[in-house]
């Protein structure tokens, strides 16, 4: 774990900017979590925050109505229990579709299976199978790209001569690559490739159309990195994308899988005191396996002569499978004290592992010995391919601000890992970020009132003793230290409307040519 010194010189906003999926909650007292629960949004404690030993706290899934993420503010957090934020960040890629469709332009989809205008030739086509969707997040994993169609001609039985009919099997859909966050994802792998192979032994094939096998479609590309190693931002781990489906043959393959779901965000921040003893996750969710490929087979005998050979039937070779889903990327974790640190435990921002490719489609047999008459005829139609695996997730990013570094203030094992697919995703960030100064270092003989506060609507400010400048500043700062609002005060006093603030803890500071001095507040 690096460790990076920083110094502020001048007061740091540390409010935060709420979420619309989050809810945000204002308690005026100490609050212990002794039952486990699903806790979501951002908790605005104005005493002590304890999780108890053996005690969860599961953080609710990014959704419509909630926000895969975890904001406490208290004076102390002691976190005794685990908080879960495993697969709670955004979703992974929904999975693609096997290959369905039986096409013909001679009108002969039913040879695939059965016997049909056995006097006729006639050409099929078995159709591919489907790449997934992307994840979703900043750093989702790219989806892959369909297979292509295999081909081939059906059986024809003729006046002197039946020819046996040979389907190529079609290609199955690539991976969904792994989902990037604190470092990349990784790539998938392609899909499986149908088969064209045929063994034949004195036996005769139709060849109107020809013998053409699908390719497995390309694995998709892994996301991009976001966020910094250092910087106060954090957010939640980005989704891995889909499987890919499998490819038709004359049984059915299966769909691809979903992709892996990112971890979700957990911030803490003390002001006075921090001690972590349990653990925290927020792992990304491993990818699904790719679809596997449809087995080949052989129709009945389809001519009316004495024998019944193999030249009298269609056989369809095994199509290719699809490869398997990305890893979701491993989610975010923030803790932050401006007095003491003891963090121990365990803290886990791994990413999630690609899925395994699907399973190939086999061939069709057929070993015939009619004697003298009829002589002897075999063929072997090849299998398909299997999928290969999914791209893995990267690692999250764990930051962790203190005052001073002192190696007893962080004890905790640390895992910023990425998973593990086709190919490994990367190593995320962890940084502890040591000489920060925090919100109340600089103070003056600067008398002022702020109230009420909490605030729902109004916030006045009232300036009492402490100079002779009669003109002062006043700016309000949000959660990164971007300015929300500045005013010019003219007068000893001024009232604020801040309805339309977010809820949640602000930053309020008061400056002249003389001094400066910082509070906080509470918007309800």
């Amino acid at each position: 774990m690096k460790k990076t010194t920083l110094l502020f010189l001048s007061a740091v906003a540390l409010g935060f900017t709420a979420i619309s999926q989050c809810d945000s909650i204002s308690i005026g007292s100490n609050y212990t979590i002794s039952a486990d629960q699903q806790m979501s949004g951002t908790y605005v404690i104005l005493g002590d925050f304890t999780l108890e030993v053996g005690t969860t706290i599961f953080v609710t899934p990014y959704a419509t109505n909630s926000c895969g993420e975890l904001k406490i503010y208290a004076n102390r957090i002691f976190i005794y229990g685990t908080i879960n934020g495993d697969f709670a960040g955004y979703d992974g890629g929904a999975g693609g579709l096997r290959g369905s469709l039986v096409t013909s332009s001679t009108g002969n989809e039913l040879s695939l299976t059965e016997c049909n205008s056995s006097d006729n030739a006639g050409d099929i086509t078995l159709q591919n199978g489907f790449a997934g969707m992307a994840g979703a997040g900043p750093g989702a994993g790219l989806a892959g790209m369909n297979g292509t169609n295999g081909t081939g001609s059906k059986q024809f039985c003729g006046n002197t001569q039946d020819d046996a009919g040979i389907v190529a099997g079609p290609g199955g859909a690539g991976g969904g690559a792994g989902a990037s966050y604190g470092g990349v994802g990784s790539v998938a792998g392609n899909g499986g490739s149908g088969s064209a192979v045929a063994t034949v032994v004195d036996l005769p094939i139709s060849n109107p159309s020809s013998v053409v096998a699908g390719v497995g479609g390309i694995g998709g590309a892994s996301g991009s990195v976001y966020g910094t190693a250092i910087g106060r931002d954090i957010t939640l781990g980005s989704g891995g994308a889909g499987a890919g489906g499998g490819g038709r043959s004359f049984g059915l393959g299966s769909d691809g899988a979903v992709g892996g779901k990112g971890g979700g965000m957990v911030f803490l921040k003390g002001t006075i005191d921090v001690q972590i003893m349990g653990a925290i996750s927020v792992k990304g969710a491993n990818g699904g396996n790719g679809g596997n490929g449809g087995n080949g087979d052989a129709t009945t005998d389809c001519c009316s002569d004495p024998c019944n050979g193999c030249d009298e039937r269609t056989f369809s070779a095994g199509s290719g499978a699809g490869a398997g889903a990305g890893g979701g990327a491993g989610g975010g974790i923030f803790i932050e004290t401006e007095g003491t640190a003891a963090i121990g435990g365990i803290l886990n921002a791994n990413g999630g592992d690609g899925g395994a490719g699907g399973t190939m489609g086999t061939g069709a047999t057929c070993d015939y010995d009619g004697g003298f008459l009829c002589g002897s005829q075999s063929i072997v139609v090849g299998n398909g391919q299997n999928g290969n695996a999914g791209g893995a997730g990267s690692g999250g990013r764990i930051k962790i601000y203190t005052p001073n570094c002192k190696p007893a203030n962080v004890t905790a094992t640390i895992s910023i890992n990425g998973g593990t697919g086709f190919a490994n995703g990367a190593t995320g960030t962890s940084e502890e970020v040591c000489g920060y100064a925090g919100i109340g270092e600089l103070t003056t003989s600067l008398g002022w009132n702020l109230y009420p506060n909490p605030a729902h609507d109004v916030l006045n400010v009232q300036i009492i003793s402490g100079t002779t400048e009669s003109t002062h500043e006043l700016i309000i700062y949000d959660a990164i230290g971007k300015s929300v609002y500045t005013e010019i005060m003219n007068n000893s006093s001024t009232s604020m409307n801040i309805m339309d603030f977010p809820s949640g803890v602000y930053t309020i500071q008061l400056l002249n040519a003389k001094t400066i001095e910082t509070k906080r507040f509470v918007k309800y």
